[in-house]
């Protein structure tokens, strides 16, 4: 398994935000007026050319109307009348791509003012009036958890199967419906502005469940092809199906407003004028309110409600330094809370659960975090800001004992007086520290000197854990890719870093207090053949809760010996489900096509066989992806395909040398990357003459996710304009670490040591305050969270196929193209590419 490193008081304002939206960039008035003038001079072959070549530069509207009218100047002209076409019909699939995404912001802010109503009402009523809406609301979800998912239609092995499904499915909806009536009967009498809220989503739920069981009652089961056009149809439904009852749960829940930054948080990512949203009354509420709830948390050592609060702000307002620096501290708090702010395990079935904190910090001593230091001058990146981070350590170890929960593991903080003079003889370094002209790596070793005299003084805390609690300080102001792998850390580091490991074959993030999250389930694997999704929530492993659990602990969880089992309870939308999933060896075969042919399972790299233009999706930088990818532009050259786009969309990277051999494919001559740093020798590598593909027409995919070892093979190709860059904007890591082992092999310092520089000088890596990071598209096109889970789940279906009926899996292959307008976009790309080459003939 890899581990991925892969919104409404005032809501009209969203029509005045949204309202003005172009998905492409207009001309100013004048610079419109002289193009006018121009083109009227222009004779129609011009025009033509002209055409293309905008909307190759991603001014669609305006290329459209030149090709217009150099079609009706030129009516025989093949190449006019096809451009507008092509071009028309992909201004309509935009169109439509961006009334959705006004619709998702729409019900995003509407999502947030319905938090900030039920957070009211939470506040202020009667708990047992609570209790009996919030079991009604439970039992509600589990009854819907009992009917059928489309995607079980789709995979029906027959007819009987389906009607079973379609049986227990209208059964279920029915209990649903009735147990929605109870629960909108509970809030009858209910007069508040809460009780008109919930009634109202309560309809408008009630509705789509009639809808949903009209749709699974007019369901064929007999055939594979009507299951597979019900399917979609049932699709549909369940996805706002699933959202209102998210909505109504939401309603009843303890902490509604955590609930409402989720939704902020979306909202801001599908706005386009994310400076008039700012300015938006909701938007300006909801951040005064969020800013009064975390300082209150604080107050009240509420350590995991204060980082959803200040995450968020960080998030809505992402220049404000005051929230990043609130972050910083409260995630500290969060990290002593999780590790000493609990009792020590007295069960086995304790001690099973989660590590005890002797454990974690046993074998740690101060020589070891004075050998790190002394790596930071040696190897690190750029010149260290000894002040920052030494500030940083004595933080680190000030929020240790101002965090009330860590007196349960260290009597010594029990005692108030004793406490205080620790805090005040930290708080005295602390400003003798920013007095001081210069600060320098001594300064530093002082300060932990300093700090185990104030602790044997007084408190008398371990100085194992405040050995870790200081280098952990100070290295997180380095950044964020710098850390240790402590001596009880480094049997699993090495595991890992060796590849010897099983697994269910998905990559996770973790937000803390948040459940786990898969990021997606990769091909091929177990957790891909079960159905696990991008977007899915795992709730529990093995029966244990995710939401209050390291990242870290739960990888091991789901890790383990080839063969055995683990089971996964996954929330998708309202549904809940439990998926036993047998662990194998993960072997990830990088380099993917546009489908498997039937039977034999092997890779179609064809997206368009009338265009000869290829598909190629690289997943993964491993030492065997270069040699993939020449196997597949054989079987393209073998179908006289010379158009080829590279979907890098997802690729969390991988091996530097395994990104310069794909970029060598395509490029003649020239760097690839460079790689630098303040203590190690600049290095660079360079394409030869040897590529498969270095003069065909190429368009590569990009999205946010494509980091690392996607960035350079994507910033190489365009900075070498080999290449058409399109997506979205990537990731930004483009950071070197070095694994320095400390005293003996002992621990292992993960230090950043060099970055990676694109050909034309950029840096790909994203810094604290950077503007400008990774790799910009030629052409953004951007894709909202539900349009990209709708193609992902129809990819994860065409893609496990081997032995489909072919009108079927073309069906599943059409649906899968028409939903994917990043690679729409791609292939209009190459067949304008095609029909300028034939306009230059």
């Amino acid at each position: 398994m890899n581990r991925s490193l892969w919104k409404c008081r005032g809501w009209w304002v969203v029509g005045l935000i949204l309202g003005s939206f172009s998905w492409v960039s207009a001309a100013p008035q004048t610079q419109a007026a002289v193009s006018k003038v121009a083109e009227a001079t222009m004779g129609p072959t011009r025009l033509r050319t002209l055409g293309i070549d905008n909307v190759l530069a991603g001014k669609f509207v305006e290329g459209l109307e030149q090709l217009r009218q150099a079609a009706k100047a030129l009516p025989d002209d093949g190449i006019a009348s096809e451009a507008v076409k092509l071009v028309g019909e992909h201004v309509a699939r935009c169109e439509k791509a961006q009334r959705e995404r006004r619709g998702e912001h729409d019900a995003a802010v509407q999502r947030v003012e319905h938090s900030r109503i039920a957070q009211a009402y939470v506040d202020k009523a009667d708990e047992t009036k609570l209790k009996k809406l919030r079991e009604l609301v439970k039992e509600l979800a589990g009854a819907y958890d009992d009917s059928g998912a489309a995607d079980e239609l789709e995979d029906a092995a027959d007819a009987k199967a389906a009607s079973e499904l379609k049986a227990r499915s209208l059964k279920a909806l029915d209990k649903v419906i009735e147990t929605l009536d109870r629960a909108t009967e509970a809030v009858r009498d209910e007069t508040s502005e809460y009780g008109d809220v919930f009634r109202s989503v309560a309809r408008a739920t009630k509705e789509l469940l009639g809808k949903h069981r009209a749709a699974w009652q007019a369901s064929p089961t007999e055939d594979a092809a009507g299951r597979l056009a019900a399917s979609g149809k049932l699709k549909a439904l369940e996805y706002d199906e699933t959202q209102f009852l998210a909505d109504l749960e939401n309603m009843a829940v303890e902490k509604p407003w955590r609930l409402g930054l989720v939704q902020a948080r979306l909202a801001r990512r599908l706005v386009v004028d994310k400076d008039a949203l700012a300015k938006a009354p909701w938007f300006v509420e909801l951040v005064s309110r969020t800013e009064a709830r975390g300082r209150k948390c604080v107050e009240e050592a509420e350590w995991y409600d204060a980082l959803s609060a200040y995450s968020a702000l960080e998030d809505l307002r992402p220049d404000n330094e005051e929230y990043q620096r609130m972050v910083k501290v409260v995630r500290r708090h969060v990290r002593v809370l999780g590790l000493y702010g609990r009792k020590a395990p007295t069960s086995q079935a304790d001690k099973d659960e989660e590590p005890h904190w002797r454990e974690m910090v046993a074998d740690v001593d101060a020589d070891m975090v004075e050998k790190v230091i002394g790596q930071l001058d040696l190897t690190y990146v750029s010149s260290v800001d000894y002040r920052k981070v030494t500030r940083g350590a004595l933080t680190s170890i000030k929020v240790l004992a101002e965090t009330p929960q860590a007196a349960r593991s260290f009597a010594g903080l029990k005692d108030d007086t004793k406490r205080k003079a620790f805090l005040d003889a930290i708080g005295r370094q602390i400003r003798d520290m920013e007095r001081r002209d210069r600060v320098t790596h001594l300064d530093l070793i002082l300060a932990l000197n300093s700090v185990l005299k104030a602790s044997e003084d007084t408190v008398e805390l371990p100085t194992e854990v405040l050995a870790v609690e200081f280098t952990d300080g100070f290295l997180d102001e380095l950044d964020k890719f710098s850390s240790m792998i402590w001596p009880y850390d480094v049997p699993n580091f090495e595991k890992q870093t060796m590849g010897h490991f099983c697994g269910v074959g998905i990559q996770i993030t973790k937000e803390t207090g948040e459940p786990l999250r898969v990021v997606t389930p990769l091909l091929g694997t177990p957790a891909f053949r079960a159905g696990i999704k991008a977007g899915d929530l795992v709730i529990k492993v093995d029966g244990k809760e995710t939401t209050d659990r390291t990242i870290e602990r739960l990888v091991q969880d789901i890790m383990g010996g080839e063969g055995t089992k683990v089971l996964l309870t996954i929330k998708r939308g309202g549904r809940t489900k439990e998926y036993t999933i047998v662990r194998e060896r993960i072997h990830i075969r990088t380099v993917k096509g546009w489908k498997r042919h039937p039977k034999t399972g092997e890779w179609d790299y064809l997206v368009d066989a009338s265009d000869r233009i290829g598909y190629i999706r690289v997943t993964q930088f491993t030492s065997q992806t270069a040699d993939h990818l020449v196997a597949a532009f054989k079987a393209l050259r073998a179908e006289g395909c010379r158009s080829v786009v590279l979907d890098l969309r997802f690729n969390p990277g991988g091996l530097l040398r395994s990104a310069a051999r794909v970029a060598n494919e395509f490029l003649l001559s020239g760097r690839i990357v460079s790689t630098r740093g303040r203590r190690t020798r600049r290095a660079e590598l360079s394409a030869n003459t040897f590529g498969r593909y270095l003069d065909g027409d190429l368009v590569v995919l990009v999205n946010q996710y494509s980091a690392s070892a996607a960035e350079i093979v994507s910033g190489a190709l365009k900075d070498w304009s080999r290449a058409k860059i399109v997506g979205q904007r990537t990731y930004g890591k483009g950071s070197v670490q070095n694994v320095i082992s400390i005293r003996r092999h002992e621990a292992r310092l993960k230090l950043t040591t060099a970055y990676y520089y694109l050909p034309r000088g950029r840096l790909l890596h994203k810094k604290n305050g950077a503007k400008d990071w990774g790799v910009d598209p030629d052409i953004e096109v951007f894709i909202t969270p539900r349009q990209t889970r709708r193609w992902l789940d129809i990819r994860r279906k065409v893609d496990v196929v081997v032995d489909e009926e072919s009108d079927l899996l073309n069906e599943s292959l059409t649906r899968l193209y028409g939903a994917d307008i990043q690679l729409d976009t791609a292939v209009l790309m190459l067949k304008l590419m095609k029909l300028r080459h034939r306009s230059a003939a």
